[in-house]
């Protein structure tokens, strides 16, 4: 493997909703995602100005795929992780671990400092431990919280 880490092109979503497939079809998640539907998510995420995206290619083969958004809040920015992930033929491998080494070197380059990352995982998934091996830690005053846009 030759692997390069850079900054998400437009003209690698083909092949970064083609890992996102591979990536969350498997245990735990064992999500189904259509090619349209992966695109599509991932061309939402990266439509903004404040968006920023990152890969991991092997030739043309995308290994990893990180994007998210660069939040103001207040006086501080945020890095808001809104979809990472490693193929699953590449899991285990140390990628991950160096995809979000070189998430913070990138954000050390913007402009305004970056003092802050977040995400959203599963409780009980193997992402909490690996999140916390990278320096993540459970922030116990928040709660995510969802609801349907029909309510009673």
């Amino acid at each position: 493997m030759s692997l390069i880490f850079r900054t998400m092109q437009e003209s690698d979503f083909p092949a970064c909703a083609n890992e996102l497939i591979a990536a969350f079809r498997q245990a735990p998640w064992n999500e189904v995602w259509t090619y349209e539907q992966a695109y599509e998510r991932i061309d939402e995420i990266m439509s903004a100005r404040v968006s920023r995206g990152y890969v991991c290619m092997d030739g043309d083969q995308c290994i990893s795929m990180l994007c998210g958004r660069l939040m103001t809040y207040q006086d501080k920015k945020q890095f808001w992780i809104d979809e990472f992930s490693v193929h699953p033929d590449a899991q285990r491998q140390g990628i991950g671990s160096r995809m979000l080494a070189f998430l913070r070197e990138q954000l050390q380059q913007e402009p305004q400092a970056v003092h802050y990352m977040a995400l959203n995982t599963e409780r009980g998934f193997p992402s909490v431990a690996f999140y916390e091996k990278n320096g993540f830690v459970p922030v116990e005053s928040d709660l995510c919280m969802a609801g349907h846009v029909k309510w009673p």
